[in-house]
């Protein structure tokens, strides 16, 4: 089975966190795009989030996997200052009792779209914060394990496409370690 993501429609993950750092937008979308883009998470895992799955002194998110038959929560750590800020400025205007978002699924796709095109220049699926997320661990980290798990995949098919991502940067890396070798 051969997995194939269309990386033009995937925004760099950079440019995710400058342009939600620089959007103006009310705290509970801003929260939703936060959870998305610091964790990973498909939007139906986000929208399904209760107040509980927030653990803001250890400072992770157990994310209930919507694809799988049987219950299988993970416990996805998210050790950005900036994305708890977001967190706890929405919580502190919200009134949250027990889900995190109250939206519809088409409510917060329009949040994704809306946010994309002001501040991306161009409309992103939600789906695409997810392959950026995943690009950017394997880029950084080159742990398929950790991309794995981060993401909730039960095998590594699926995190083996983004592989074909990082080639660049492994080609800059061996570049670079036998420029220095033959100095």
């Amino acid at each position: 089975m051969s997995i194939s993501i269309k990386m033009d429609d995937v925004p760099p993950y950079e440019a995710l966190v400058n342009a939600l750092n620089r959007a103006k937008l009310d705290p509970h979308h801003k929260a939703l795009l936060a959870v998305l883009i610091y964790t990973g998470c498909r939007l139906g895992e986000a929208l399904n989030l209760k107040l509980k799955d927030l653990d803001r002194k250890r400072k992770t998110i157990v994310i209930r996997q919507e694809k799988k038959s049987k219950p299988h929560p993970r416990v996805i750590p998210v050790p950005s200052r900036n994305f708890w800020n977001i967190i706890n400025e929405y919580l502190r205007k919200s009134f949250v009792r027990d889900r995190l978002f109250e939206m519809t699924d088409r409510n917060a796709r329009q949040v994704i779209y809306n946010f994309s095109k002001k501040y991306l220049k161009r409309r992103i699926r939600p789906h695409a914060i997810r392959h950026s997320y995943a690009t950017f661990l394997m880029r950084k980290t080159k742990d398929l394990e950790l991309v794995r798990r981060m993401l909730g995949h039960s095998d590594y098919k699926v995190v083996r496409a983004y592989m074909n991502y990082t080639q660049e940067d492994l080609e800059e890396e061996l570049t670079e370690i036998f420029e220095e070798i033959e100095k």
